[in-house]
């Protein structure tokens, strides 16, 4: 247990370093204009770890205090994280008017219902609910994150390669954090250290994808796509594109979200 809680220790000052180096790479190569939901969840992130440290250097590990600031703070990452997962969606699906329409609307939904079960099932104690919330949403993201995968996949839409990594370490580190929670759950706090050191090690890995990402400066906005004539995609195009074309204006007639005209 000693030998954990120092791995630990050396994991949380890893963490720490790696977070401010994304944050200070995020501001020198103004990234923070790509991509500001994402780069709120890093400050967040950044903020979160100064108020731990002197949380428990005051009131120590295992007060009650410490415990609230702690699931306090947890709460504004998660709703900074699913912000950030949003931005990574938009990025993708956005230049599709009709289906970005469709897509928000669900994301919107899945994250209502996601706080409204973990509050249900979690009261009196909202320390649970925040747990169960960090669960249902890291679900919801890592489900969101392969669906929209795939759909980029199927329609053999290009996806840039910096987004692709921020999608990749997001998803990734909501798979561990489901499985993480779950444990944790199930056997209570005599699971806790095990559980802030497996948190500890997926975000650094996520922390290094992050970082790797997004060193160059990235373009603000993405190239709106062509959308040809029915006709021309039905001679030049495969017929994948068409369905694709096709899909994106019933959306829009659907949402009444106007495309802009080429």
């Amino acid at each position: 247990m000693a030998e954990i809680a120092t791995f630990e220790r050396m994991l949380w000052g890893v963490s720490v370093v790696l977070k401010w180096g994304l944050f200070v790479l995020l501001v020198f190569r103004k990234n923070y204009r790509t991509f500001p939901l994402f780069f709120t969840y890093v400050l967040v992130t950044v903020v979160q770890s100064p108020v731990l440290f002197v949380s428990y250097r005051t009131w120590g590990f295992q007060s009650v205090a410490s415990g609230n600031i702690a699931w306090g703070t947890q709460g504004l990452v998660i709703a900074a994280r699913g912000l950030a997962v949003a931005e990574i969606c938009r990025r993708i699906m956005g230049m599709y008017r009709g289906i970005w329409a469709l897509a928000s609307r669900l994301l919107l939904a899945t994250a209502g219902l996601v706080l409204v079960y973990s509050w249900a099932v979690a009261r009196p104690h909202w320390q649970a609910a925040v747990l169960n919330c960090d669960r249902g949403l890291e679900l919801a993201i890592a489900a969101v994150l392969m669906m929209v995968s795939l759909f980029a996949s199927h329609y053999e839409i290009e996806v840039e390669q910096t987004v692709r990594y921020l999608a990749l370490g997001l998803f990734l580190y909501s798979c561990l954090s489901v499985v993480n929670n779950t444990v944790l759950e199930k056997f209570s706090w005599s699971y806790a250290p095990a559980w802030n050191l497996f948190r500890t090690v997926a975000f650094v890995a996520s922390l290094l994808m992050w970082a790797w990402a997004l060193r160059e400066q990235q373009p603000e906005t993405v190239s709106e796509p062509t959308m040809l004539p029915e006709e021309t995609y039905r001679a030049l195009t495969p017929e994948l594109n068409l369905r694709l074309k096709a899909l994106n204006e019933q959306l829009g007639r659907f949402w009444h979200v106007e495309a802009k005209k080429h």
